[in-house]
């Protein structure tokens, strides 16, 4: 994947995955109708059905399983 940051990987989550997610967690986020986003995730369920990421230089944006949205979680 070639829009993450200088010397960053990335690991695609599906929604089974998203319990692995935590705060501040680093992430692009691939939505239907707008190029892949940088952003941070800045909230995220118990149960991890759902969770808020603050796109970079923008507000924040629910993600819930069944929206189409792609989560990749940049590792460092």
């Amino acid at each position: 994947m070639t829009d993450t940051l200088p010397g960053s990987q990335t690991r695609l989550l599906d929604h089974h995955n998203w319990i692995r997610l935590n705060p501040d967690d680093k992430v692009i986020v691939k939505r239907a109708g707008f190029p892949p986003e940088h952003g941070t995730v800045n909230d995220i369920a118990v149960d991890a059905s759902y969770f808020w990421v603050r796109i970079d230089g923008q507000s924040r944006i629910l993600i819930f399983h069944g929206d189409g949205t792609i989560i990749h979680k940049i590792l460092t």
